[in-house]
């Protein structure tokens, strides 16, 4: 069951549903005038978006946050952090959180932003949800895992949305982006971002170098808190495009199925592969 969250709280984020806790216009916005932004961005493709979600409802999600006995501990040389991703430990406003981006409306932001077409959110919050890092805890700099496995999805996108008010740089907890290469590279391409309370930063995550290394110096009664989704893709198929087919209804015959049937089992793969591949081309194009 959910954690009591302590009865009915009054605000603009008290009574929200996921359709209404983002403005999806300023969102359609911000995919039409940065997505080139987005996509030059070093050391690999993202973006920075402060203060689009209501404030009172993110204050709801940390009072929210599940006991500890609920959460999945990583203590190792390479990161100390707890993780929940199971949405029924979450309170309400959490799974409204979760749920908003998760939607269509928001997927669809992505693709656009991004430009990686066939987005798909993973409702079972694989490795995402909330994540916490307590006083001394760290993450290693490292790149993501490149599937989900019970889905059979490739991952492409992260979303990180950072629940930390008033919190101090001395604290440390920045996310590091680098660029591909030797750890100790050129220190003037990496990308420190503050994990600021209403932050939420996107970024692809094929070849994408980051974590945070300092361990964090907040109080102990604070931890660096943050809210994840990954974002997918379906591995390609070949000879997907030529399975496709319309409604049917027994009883009838349809040559273009047949003809496609044909098509289907007559063409070499690897035909296929490169007949996607141009068409993609020509997609971009246009």
């Amino acid at each position: 069951m959910p954690p009591d969250s302590g009865g009915p709280v009054e605000g603009p984020g008290s009574a929200l549903v996921p359709s209404q806790v983002l403005e999806w216009m300023d969102l359609q916005e911000i995919a039409a005038t940065r997505a080139v932004d987005y996509r030059r961005a070093q050391p690999f493709p993202h973006m920075i978006l402060d203060g689009l979600f209501p404030p009172d409802l993110l204050d709801r999600a940390i009072g929210e946050m599940p006991t500890m006995a609920r959460w999945a501990k990583y203590d190792t040389a390479h990161e100390r952090k707890v993780v929940c991703s199971d949405v029924r430990n979450f309170g309400p406003a959490a799974e409204t959180l979760v749920h908003a981006l998760n939607s269509a409306p928001f997927v669809r932001f992505l693709g656009r932003l991004t430009g990686i077409q066939g987005l798909i959110p993973d409702p079972h919050l694989h490795a995402a949800g909330y994540m916490k890092v307590p006083p001394g805890g760290f993450l290693g700099l490292h790149y993501d895992f490149s599937t989900q496995q019970e889905l059979r999805l490739d991952r492409r996108v992260n979303a990180l949305l950072y629940l930390n008010r008033d919190w101090r740089t001395e604290w440390g907890g920045q996310l590091e982006l680098h660029p591909n290469g030797p750890i100790d590279g050129d220190p003037r391409k990496v990308v420190e971002i503050e994990p600021l309370f209403n932050r939420l930063v996107i970024f692809n995550t094929p070849h994408a170098l980051h974590g945070h290394r300092r361990p964090i110096a907040c109080p102990p009664e604070r931890a660096r808190l943050c809210l994840s989704w990954y974002y997918y893709t379906a591995p390609p198929v070949p000879g997907w495009a030529l399975r496709v087919s319309k409604v049917r209804f027994p009883g009838g015959h349809d040559p273009a199925r047949v003809a496609t049937k044909a098509l289907n089992l007559l063409t070499p793969p690897i035909l296929l592969v490169l007949a996607r591949a141009l068409s993609e081309a020509l997609r971009r194009k246009a």
